[in-house]
């Protein structure tokens, strides 16, 4: 399920948050949904429900769009809330929620003036949700800190001691919210080279701000701040060059673990994710940079002061009125117009008079003549044109000043009203009789509908408010999901702890006289797994265990890095750790082959049999083959050909049908495909690791 998106934002300027939320989000909803030939676009000024019906966006999709706008403030003015939302639903049943909260308070309150955002995506969405641009509005326009740290939609630079002090003060602040993330410079800078280098390097990362608006900043060390920032922040919170470190809010140096959650992306990752033709990185490695902090924020919600203010706001939307903007605009005037119609046609039966009108020579020329210069031509019995006008004539004008409005307000009902005799001014009076009267029963009808309406949205409020009667049983289930999950963390964590366990005792057993100090640390330290996709691609790339990557490697980094990305954006921190097994295996498979500890077979009869003092897993999760259909299947064929050296085969090529299955629950769930070539270079060649390739099956 996608994750939403939330910014907490603290504002210093001089626009109140209410006002500054009012406009921005008014700004934003006429920008998104513009109202082409409207005098007024989508508004919402009062406080209620506005149900505008579908509307176009600038892109060309179609919504419908409802709006809502509540308000609440205390007596003594000591706070002000506010909530503007917009949820759009589009034709497929698509629906996201953007909520923009705003508090104004003047005394006992942590806050001053505060916004806060929330953007829902739908449940089945992919990806999840992003800044919406009312966010990127805000933060452009400054004015917008977290607990004093600037909030900015682009890359800080950060040059002297001072700064770098400051930096350090707001990593280290124990009320922040949004991240900060860090990056260290590619070089030192002694010479032009590489100071050219370094401001390469930085328009090169500015790209990556805008997938975590509002959720964290970014500040890039020169060459000396570097320096100084690495003997200041202490050696295990530091990174390396070329790398970007993301430090979470709770930043605790004192406390060693606390160091894991502050994940570095290093210098290769960051390359390799570079794409050169369109001078900006992967979206799906920024995703990645941009998903700690968005999700941390997200998952991690309000603090009590913002959801005391939010809690009475969501409770007056079932006290607040309903306005249709638009559908009741569109649906008067059309109704109106056929009342008029029908009642006028049914006064004026003769409808030789109106045929007579119509036939006069002129009758339309006169009436347009007339209206663009009522003055010049009074109505005359006889319809003929008077002379220009006497003192006594002006006078008659003066008194027949009545005429005119009464004349365009018949014209309203009767377009061609030009009257010549006394029955055309009787008729026209009686079309204007009817229409008021056509006029008097729309707004009755209109009215009659409006309370209807307001019945039935108070009977589906009721129903709203009625718990659900599988409410008990879901809620059930999902304390039976929870304790489930639990379990199954604590079991991975037992079954390392035995791991590591066994191996202890099984080096014992072969080592009865060696001392602790001779044990091998390094293979010990094969039992921490990575924390997620993008280490697990650094590990096996950057040569962090030889002892792995001589018996295992990546075929085809460059051309695989996509995919483990998008893994890693899919929520990959539940695979990897079942990865770096998998590849552990596929290590200690071709190690026992070396030492001549088995010789009997594939991967697969390694799994079933395999020898002591060697890494397994279940067989379930190993698929030695693929079935006669996706091998005859031209498509899904050249998916499981991966690059290999032309030594394992002339082509560059071979198809990988064996692989690991991390889980089956999921037919879209991530696999990973490899070639062990056991007669000529003796490696595992890994040519896939990502979402399941297509089968018949697959979606």
């Amino acid at each position: 399920m996608a994750r939403g998106y939330r910014a907490i934002v603290e504002l210093d300027g001089k626009e109140g948050a209410l006002q500054t939320a009012d406009r921005l989000f008014h700004e934003w909803v006429n920008k998104k949904y513009p109202m082409k030939g409207a005098k007024a676009g989508v508004e919402c000024d009062a406080e209620g429900i506005y149900r505008f019906g579908e509307l176009t966006s600038s892109r060309g999709e179609t919504s419908s769009v409802v709006a809502t706008k509540l308000t609440e403030a205390s007596e003594d003015k000591h706070y002000e809330r506010q909530l503007l939302e917009m949820v759009e639903r589009r034709d497929n049943g698509v629906q996201w929620t953007t909520r923009l909260f705003a508090m104004h308070a003047t005394k006992e309150s942590r806050y001053r003036d505060v916004l806060w955002v929330e953007v829902t995506p739908p449940r089945e969405n992919e990806w999840d949700a992003k800044p919406p641009r009312l966010v990127r509005d805000l933060i452009t326009e400054g004015h917008c800190h977290d607990r004093g740290m600037p909030l900015s939609d682009s890359l800080q630079t950060i040059s002297d001691d001072r700064q770098v002090e400051q930096l350090i003060e707001w990593i280290r602040d124990g009320r922040r919210r949004a991240s900060v993330v860090v990056a260290a410079p590619l070089t030192d800078g002694n010479d032009s080279g590489e100071r050219a280098a370094e401001h390469r390097w930085k328009d090169i990362l500015g790209s990556l701000t805008k997938d975590s608006l509002g959720c964290a900043t970014y500040f890039l060390l020169t060459p000396d701040a570097y320096r100084e920032f690495h003997t200041r922040i202490g050696q295990g919170c530091a990174m390396p060059k070329g790398s970007l470190r993301t430090y979470l809010p709770d930043f605790n140096p004192a406390e060693p673990t606390d160091t894991l959650r502050h994940r570095v992306l290093t210098a290769g990752t960051l390359l390799r994710g570079y794409d050169e033709k369109s001078k900006r990185f992967r979206p799906e490695l920024s995703a990645i940079i941009a998903r700690t902090p968005c999700e941390y924020l997200w998952e991690n919600g309000l603090d009590k002061e913002l959801r005391r203010a939010q809690a009475p706001l969501d409770k007056k939307r079932l006290s607040v009125p309903t306005f249709y903007p638009l559908r009741e605009a569109e649906r008067s005037v059309e109704l109106l117009d056929e009342k008029v119609r029908q009642r006028v046609a049914e006064t004026l039966s003769t409808v030789s008079r109106q045929e007579e009108q119509a036939e006069e020579p002129g009758t339309a020329e006169r009436a347009q003549a007339e209206e663009s210069a009522p003055q010049q031509h009074a109505p005359e019995a006889s319809g003929k044109a008077v002379a220009p006008e006497s003192a006594a004539q002006r006078a008659q004008s003066r008194h027949l000043a009545w005429y005119e409005p009464l004349r365009r307000l018949i014209r309203r009902f009767l377009p061609a009203f030009n009257p010549r005799t006394h029955t055309e001014l009787e008729s026209g009076i009686a079309a204007l009789s009817s229409g008021l009267d056509a006029m008097n029963e729309a707004h009755s009808e209109l009215s009659s509908e409006r309370d209807k309406l307001r019945d039935e949205l108070a009977a589906a409020m009721d129903l709203l408010n009625e718990p659900p009667s599988d409410s008990k049983e879901i809620t059930e289930l999902r304390l039976q999901k929870g304790e489930l999950e639990s379990e199954l963390r604590e079991a991975q964590a037992e079954r390392e702890t035995l791991s590591k366990r066994n191996r202890f005792l099984e080096w014992k057993l072969k080592n009865p006289d060696a001392n602790d100090g001779d044990r091998d640390f390094v293979e010990e330290q094969l039992d921490d797994s990575p924390q997620s996709m993008s280490e697990l691609f650094d590990w096996m790339t950057q040569g962090r265990y030889e002892s792995v990557t001589r018996h295992v490697v990546l075929s085809d980094p460059d051309g695989m890095m996509g995919d483990i990305l998008r893994l890693d954006s899919l929520n990959g921190s539940r695979y990897c750790a079942e990865f770096w097994n998998y590849i552990l295996v596929l290590r200690d498979y071709m190690r026992a082959r070396e030492a001549g500890d088995f010789s009997g077979g594939n991967v697969h009869d390694y799994l079933a049999n395999p020898p002591d003092g060697y890494r397994t897993c279940s067989a379930s999760r190993h698929k030695s083959n693929e079935s006669d259909t996706v091998k005859g299947n031209e498509k899904m064929r050249r998916e499981r050909t991966r690059p290999v050296p032309v030594e394992v085969d002339p082509r560059g090529v071979i198809e990988m049908w064996a692989h690991f299955a991390p889980t089956h629950c999921d037919q879209n769930a991530p696999r990973m495909h490899y070639y062990p070539d056991t007669e000529k270079t003796h490696k595992v060649y890994i040519g896939y690791i990502g979402r399941h390739l297509t089968n018949t099956k697959t979606n």
